[in-house]
Parts: structure tokens; sequence; C-alpha cells
């Protein structure tokens, strides 16, 4: 799958465009674990069932589709792989031993798009200053919280 094919994927999944997830810098990574972990022929299958609705909504031609967008979506909200129960066998995909949930990275715990979903940061990563939690969050990041437009999360 081609990067900009696992982009308008993933924003579609996750409700935040394209330009947003390539600033987290995570989208190459990203695509290299899904692809490993699920198997290029499962991904080529979810996006197809994804982008292939007239009206823009996903329809899963299985459990195995909806699995699939829920761990990419948990991946990009998370920075974390949380397995799949139905993981591809040693001839069709990834090899068994990567099927578990695993940290991406610290870097992927950082640009975890749950941060940006309420205009944090996460914990540890990026000082706020004194007084910081007293503040109430951004007009911006509070309509970004509540605009998602996610179809997985429905």
């Amino acid at each position: 799958m081609e990067l900009h094919q696992f982009a308008a994927l993933s924003a579609n999944l996750t409700g935040f465009d394209c330009r947003d997830l390539h600033e987290t810098g995570m989208m190459h990574t990203y695509r290299q674990v899904v692809a490993d972990r699920a198997g290029a022929e499962r991904l080529d299958r979810l996006a197809a069932s994804v982008t292939g609705a007239a009206d823009g909504t996903p329809r899963f031609e299985d459990d195995s589709a909806r699995e699939l967008a829920r761990a990419i979506t948990h991946l990009w909200y998370v920075g974390t792989w949380p397995g799949l129960p139905h993981p591809p066998s040693p001839d069709n995909g990834a090899p068994a031993p990567q099927a578990g949930p695993y940290v991406v990275s610290s870097l992927a715990y950082e640009q975890g798009l749950v941060w940006r979903a309420f205009g944090g940061n996460a914990p540890g990563t990026a000082a706020q200053g004194h007084g910081s939690w007293a503040d109430a969050p951004s007009a911006a990041a509070h309509a970004a919280a509540h605009d998602t437009g996610s179809e997985v999360a429905r």
C-alpha cells in the first residue's frame, strides 16, 4: 500500500485529516507496523471496504476488517499496536510472533492523537509551565475533541 493510500485510510478511520496525521511524523512507521502485523493483503482489503463506500461510510466485509480498523485507530490515538484477535497466519501475512500488543516507540506515545483531541500534551513530554492546568483548553482544541468525524468510533 502506498503512503498516500495509508494516509487516506487513516484519515477516514481517525477523523483527522491527512495533514494532521503527517505532522505527527509517524505515517511511515505506522504503515510499516500495520503491514508487518496484519499483512499487506488484509490491509488492502480493509482499504477497499473503507474507500469503496459511495457515502463514505465504511462497510466492513467481516469482523477481521473491523478488528483491523480498530487496531489502526488505536495505533494512531495511543501509539501502541493492540494486537489482533485473529492475526494472519505465516503463509498470508505477518509471522505469528508479531501478533501481540506492543508500544511502537516513545515518540508514538508522545504523538498520539488522543493528546491532540483535547488540546493537550502527553504527560512528561512537554513543559506546560506553572499553573497551566488551571487554563481552559483553547476553543479550537475543544471543537476538535467534539468533531472527529471518525466512522469507527460510532
